[in-house]
């Protein structure tokens, strides 16, 4: 202040301070959520990091119809309080579905010295009734099972470094999954834990080499066992199947702007634990039986836009012996000759191994390996930008061992079986990323049971059954 102001507050006795005079304090700068470019469109810098984040989700609601079939429920014998050979009528199997599916997904990348660093979620919340909460299969003898909620981790993983390590897709499948009510998909929807390395080469070539968590290989879980047969008259019981290795997995991608391609190999150990008291090693629990599995198969997708922007088509074949799950359960509607739900229930409860007693004593056990083929094929048409159609196409062989096609089937024995399989809908997208679909597919299982067919069933039980479904799906991501 100047002298006469200082004079004037001095005889008032009361000065008023001026905005400079007063004492003050600067506010916080404001971190402003920014974008982050780098990797792709969604991605922001999270504020006070250096770490980008993109977090979306999805809203999946399903509705299906399926004529009710009659039912086979076990193949065999007595088990989980069913009698053997039960026959479930088609008055107790639902004829309709729904589910609806909420995920979140959440990804977070970071650079390093060495790379980027890439963490992913996702978690899926699903309420289900009717044939959405029938387990595949009716193998609970479920059949008009109610409402039921459900949580499930679809993805969990790193990426560092080329290494992968926790719940990621399947390093052996190659199409992408179809699931709407196919009965042929192609990867595990919920993932399987590994851990892989990949190894990225110029011209768009990449390897792959991982463990997979053998525990989630359904088909692998437990062996199937046989009773009466041209070697026994005494039936061989499971005491349980150990998992001792994971499965390895390899793979040789190439991906070009005209498509891509890959071939992929796995190899697993089978194993499993007679229960018969003849065969016991200590107690009743032995001796271990271990068999080495393995798949093979080749993908390819040629990218035709020449016909429309986004048209393709996808093929892929697979053949493996004791690697079922790979082969042929690559997807939510399972092994389409072991689920017998869509087709009504006719249950064949295909598996890795086999085992089975060589003679009447069953001081000798024997096992045989199950082999698989199959092949499958996607065309893609967009008829406009924002109306697309997909046709599928797959078909599937199961090959038992010879003493299990030599059982009849009352006793556990299984024939050859085909399942092929059609599928065609209409997708329409009004907006981006909103999808509403409606599709029709209809599957054919062929097979002749070995040798006997249970009694007391009659005409009902058709060992060649076929049915059809029509589905519709309402679905948004963001």
């Amino acid at each position: 202040m100047g002298g006469a102001a200082t004079f004037a507050c001095a005889i008032a006795g009361v000065c008023v301070a001026t905005a400079a005079d007063l004492p003050s304090r600067k506010a916080a700068p404001v971190e402003y959520v920014r974008v982050c470019d780098t990797y792709g469109a969604g991605f922001y810098w999270i504020p006070g990091t250096d770490t980008c984040l993109k977090v979306g989700g999805r809203v999946r609601v399903d509705t299906w119809y399926t004529p009710a079939k009659n039912a086979v429920v076990h193949r065999s014998t007595a088990g989980a309080g069913i009698a053997a050979n039960s026959f479930v009528s088609s008055n107790a199997v639902d004829q309709y579905g729904w589910y609806a599916r909420g995920i979140i997904n959440m990804d977070a990348r970071t650079q390093s010295a060495w790379g980027t660093v890439q963490t992913v979620f996702a978690l899926r919340l699903m309420s289900a009734s009717g044939l959405g909460n029938t387990p595949p299969g009716y193998t609970g003898s479920v059949f008009a099972a109610g409402n039921a909620s459900s949580a499930s981790i679809e993805a969990a993983y790193i990426r560092f470094a080329g290494f992968t390590v926790g719940q990621a897709a399947s390093n052996f499948t190659f199409l992408p999954p179809f699931q709407y009510h196919t009965m042929w998909t192609a990867g595990f929807p919920n993932g399987i834990r590994q851990l892989a390395y990949t190894a990225t080469f110029g011209g768009g070539f990449s390897a792959t080499l991982a463990l997979e968590n053998r525990a989630e290989l359904s088909n692998g879980q437990r062996p199937n066992t046989l009773g009466a047969n041209p070697f026994t008259a005494t039936a061989a019981t499971a005491a349980g199947g150990p998992q001792r290795l994971p499965a390895i997995v390899a793979n040789l991608r190439v991906d070009q702007p005209w498509g891509s391609a890959m071939v992929s190999g796995a190899i697993v150990e089978n194993t499993a634990t007679f229960g018969n008291a003849p065969l016991a090693v200590v107690g009743n629990a032995g001796p271990l039986v271990r068999r080495t599995g393995w798949a093979v198969s080749g993908g390819l997708r040629i990218n035709l836009p020449m016909l429309a922007a986004g048209d393709s088509i996808q093929a892929w074949a697979a053949y493996g012996v004791g690697a079922l799950s790979y082969v042929t359960n690559s997807g939510i509607n399972t092994n389409p000759p072991v689920s017998g739900s869509f087709l009504g229930g006719f249950l064949r409860a295909d598996r890795d191994l086999t085992m089975f007693c060589v003679n009447a004593a069953c001081s000798v056990g024997g096992v045989e390996q199950t082999r698989a083929f199959s092949l499958a094929g996607i065309f893609t048409h967009y008829w406009t930008p924002s109306l697309r159609s997909h046709l599928i196409g797959s078909y599937v062989q199961i090959t038992p061992g010879n003493v299990t096609r030599s059982t009849a089937w009352a006793n556990g024995g299984l024939s050859r079986a085909t399942v092929w399989n059609v599928m065609g809908s209409l997708v329409w997208s009004p907006v981006r990323n909103f999808d509403i679909g409606v599709e029709l597919s209809y599957a054919r299982l062929n097979q002749s049971l070995p040798l006997s067919v249970p009694v007391g069933l009659g005409t009902l039980a058709s060992v060649s059954p076929n049915n059809w479904t029509g589905r519709m799906r309402v679905q948004r991501t963001f």
